[in-house]
């Protein structure tokens, strides 16, 4: 009998990617197949070390074709989603192989799609392709097993979607990509890792979200008329009344200075208005990593919330859009809900 059984899906990104021409290291990085990752990772064989020594059975599936991650979306989300509802029950844990680009949207979108989840989904993938001489893919996926399989290693089993990436572990809905050169590639900037995967492997049990006692169910609707606007010096509010008649407009993330200020002007808080008057749900996170929006503290923020903005408090940028999408189209109350901290997403202050 195995002692643990571990789903990878292999979607695609940077970790599997190979040269168009073969032996041509001037022609582009073009999707390879999962043949492709399985012959550079021995580890991952039959006869390696996770299934000869650990016995850890591994069944394997892709997506049928492989893409770069700036190609995601909502479609691609529902695919893993069905993979996952379809497997759930006959597997200790899941590792999803991803692109970095936006690996960070996936796992926020996930999080909130997946109901119940009492199993660890662990995202990983690289900066360089698994080809590649100093590649990290191989410590990223050995590490991301580890956390899969975790009572094959007497490891917290912990019932998230997490990012796996550089020796860290991560919330997958505080994640943000942070770097598109350097090794560590992403960071949890308003809350603390879940694990440092060293050497020595830590995980810090006090941050873990608890087991659900509900049974698990996927939602995997996102709706995707949504639009975000990054306020700037000089920006122009007309913009934001077109958009407020904008039937097809559903949502609005208003990324906002420091603690959630904008400017006062009347034309600025009349387009605002609009915006929430015509149905428009409006969300405002700040434009800096780190922080909490606080709409009280400046009267400048304070505007927006007697408008009817919505705080997103904390929230990344990818988790305020995936959790906008994703309760724009699951939930009746959306504007009570985008408070609400519905899996460890945000921080109540």
């Amino acid at each position: 009998m195995p002692s643990a059984k571990i789903l990878i899906l292999y979607t695609g990104g940077t970790i599997g990617m190979g040269h168009e021409i073969p032996g041509d290291s001037s022609s582009p990085l073009i999707p390879q197949g999962w043949e492709f990752l399985q012959k550079a990772m021995p580890a991952l064989s039959f006869d390696g070390f996770f299934t000869k020594e650990k016995g850890i059975e591994f069944t394997y599936k892709s997506f049928e074709h492989v893409i770069d991650s700036s190609e995601f979306a909502p479609a691609h989300w529902a695919d893993i989603l069905d993979i996952l509802s379809l497997n759930y029950e006959h597997f200790d844990g899941f590792i999803i192989i991803h692109g970095t680009d936006t690996m960070a949207y996936t796992a926020s979108a996930l999080s909130f799609a997946l109901q119940n989840l009492g199993k660890p989904v662990v995202i990983t993938g690289s900066q360089l392709p698994i080809f590649h001489p100093r590649t990290d893919a191989i410590s990223n996926l050995s590490n991301a097993i580890y956390i899969a399989a975790a009572k094959v290693f007497n490891l917290p089993m912990i019932p998230e979607v997490l990012i796996c990436f550089n020796d860290k572990l991560l919330r997958g809905n505080r994640s943000t990509k942070s770097s598109s050169k350097d090794f560590s590639g992403f960071e949890s900037p308003s809350f603390p890792d879940l694990g440092s995967l060293e050497q020595a492997i830590q995980i810090w049990d006090k941050y873990i979200l608890p087991l659900p006692i509900a049974p698990f169910r996927v939602l995997p609707n996102f709706e995707t008329n949504i639009i975000i606007i990054t306020l700037f010096p000089g920006f122009n509010p007309e913009i934001l009344s077109r958009l407020a008649n904008d039937k097809q407009l559903k949502g609005v993330i208003l990324r906002t200075f420091g603690s959630g200020n904008a400017p006062s002007s009347e034309t600025f808080i009349r387009a605002i208005k609009l915006l929430v008057d015509n149905g428009k749900t409006v969300l405002n996170i700040s434009q800096c990593q780190e922080g909490f929006v606080n709409m009280k503290a400046y009267k400048t923020g304070n505007n927006l919330f007697l408008c009817g903005i919505i705080s997103g408090a904390d929230m990344t940028l990818e988790a305020a859009t995936a959790k906008m999408m994703w309760l724009l189209a699951n939930e009746k109350d959306l504007n009570f809900s985008l408070l609400k901290n519905l899996k460890g997403e945000l921080s109540l202050n």
